[in-house]
C-alpha cells in the first residue's frame, strides 16, 4: 500500500512537511534494535543507560530506542528504593539490579523506537523498518491481551496558526468513531486511558459555526474540558510548542514536550501482523487532513452532528458512523 499525500504537502515556509512516528513493541531486545536501525539507515550507536539509546547520524537524523516507562528512564525507582533505605548508588551490582528491573517491564511494557521526522516522500523508507521487526518476531498490540502498544504519528503541522488547528481538531472529533471501527482499534488499548475519547461536550462545543477560537482561547477550552495528554489525538505539544507559558502553566504533568506536529496517537502498533501496514494507518491520518481542508463539508458535517438527535450516544455513534462512512468512499 501506498502512502497518501496529505492536501497540504509543504509547511508554511514552503518546505517538505515531516512525520516522526513512535513504534512500541516487544521481542526485541533494545542493542539488537539498535544495530538493526544501523544496518538500515547508518549512523553511530550510543548507549544512554540501561533503558536508553541513540542512533546518531543517521540518514535521516537521530533515532531514539527507551524503555517506554517514566519510572525507568527518569529514575525514579531509585527514590522508591532509597524510601526504604536501600541506596542503589551504593550497590556493587547496580547494573545487575537494572537488568533485572528491565527484564521484568519488558514482559508489560513495551520497548519504543522513536524516529527522526521522516520527509513525506521518504515514508516508504519505514517499511525496511516494520519488515525487519516482523523478521526478527517483534510482538505488537495484538500478541497478548496486556500489551496495550500503539503506533504514535507526529505530522508536522501545515501551518501555525489556531485557525488551522481548530480545524483538524474538528475534523479529527467527527472522524474518530469511524476510524475506530476502521482500524478495529485493539480491546487492550480500549480499556486502557491512553486514547481517552474526547467528551461530548467538548465536541459539541467546537463544532459550533461560531467556534473561531485565538490560540489562547483554543488552548484554555482544551483544558477547561479536562483534555489530558491521552486523547487520539493530544494536541498539547503543539500548544507548547506555540504558547509554552501558558501550557506550561496549565499542564499538570511533565511528560509533554513542545514540538511543531500533531500528536495522533490511536493506531494499534499490529507488527506482528503479516497483513498490518504503516502506511494504512498513515493513510487514515490523511483523512482528517482531507476533511479539515475541505471548507465546505467540514462545516456541512458539523452542523449534521449537532442536529443529530439520538437520545443514546450509542444510537448516535452508529448513525454517525455511517454519515463518515460515505464521505470517505467519496474521497477515496
Amino acid at each position: 500500500m501506498n502512502f497518501k499525500d496529505p492536501p497540504l504537502k509543504t509547511n508554511e515556509t514552503g518546505k517538505e512537511r515531516s512525520v516522526g512516528f513512535e513504534f512500541e513493541f516487544t521481542g526485541v531486545e533494545m542493542q539488537d534494535a539498535a544495530n538493526m536501525l544501523k544496518n538500515l539507515y547508518g549512523g553511530t550507536i550510543h548507549q544512554k543507560s540501561g533503558y536508553e539509546y541513540e542512533v546518531s547520524d543517521c540518514e535521516f537524523g537521530d533515532f531514539s530506542l527507551e524503555l517506554d516507562a517514566s519510572l525507568f528512564l527518569n529514575k525514579k525507582y531509585e527514590k522508591v528504593l532509597k524510601s526504604v533505605g536501600l541506596d542503589v548508588d551504593k550497590l556493587k551490582n547496580k547494573e545487575k539490579l537494572e537488568d533485572t528491573l528491565r527484564g521484568m517491564a519488558s514482559t508489560v511494557v513495551p520497548f519504543e523506537i522513536i524516529t527522526p521526522p521522516i520527509p513525506l516522500s521518504k515514508l516508504w523508507s519505514l517499511n525496511k523498518l516494520v519488515d525487519k521487526l516482523r523478521e526478527w518476531k517483534a510482538k505488537g498490540t495484538g500478541s497478548s491481551f496486556f500489551y496495550a502498544f500503539g503506533l504514535h504519528l507526529n505530522p508536522e503541522v501545515p501551518e501555525l496558526s489556531a485557525e488551522s488547528l481548530t480545524r483538524h481538531l474538528k475534523a479529527y472529533v467527527m472522524l474518530d468513531a469511524w476510524i475506530r471501527k476502521d482500524a478495529d482499534i485493539d480491546i487492550s488499548r480500549k480499556l486502557t486511558p491512553y486514547i481517552n475519547e474526547y467528551e461530548m461536550d467538548y465536541i459539541r462545543y467546537i463544532l459550533r459555526d461560531d467556534y473561531q477560537p485565538d490560540l489562547e482561547t483554543l488552548i484554555r477550552d482544551y483544558f477547561k474540558f479536562e483534555n489530558s495528554r491521552n486523547r487520539p489525538l493530544d494536541m498539547l505539544p503543539i500548544f507548547k510548542f506555540m504558547n509554552e507559558e501558558l501550557t506550561t502553566k496549565l499542564l499538570e504533568e511533565e511528560l509533554t514536550s513542545a514540538r511543531p506536529t500533531f500528536h495522533y496517537r490511536l493506531p494499534n502498533c499490529s507488527i506482528e501482523k503479516e497483513n498490518w501496514s504503516l502506511a494504512e494507518e498513515w493513510n487514515r491520518w490523511v483523512l482528517v487532513e482531507e476533511l479539515a481542508n475541505d471548507e465546505k463539508s467540514l462545516d456541512q458535517y458539523a452542523r449534521a452532528f449537532l442536529n443529530m438527535d439520538d437520545k443514546s450516544v450509542f444510537g448516535m455513534k452508529k448513525k454517525w458512523i455511517k454519515l463518515m462512512e460515505r464521505w470517505v468512499q467519496d474521497v477515496r
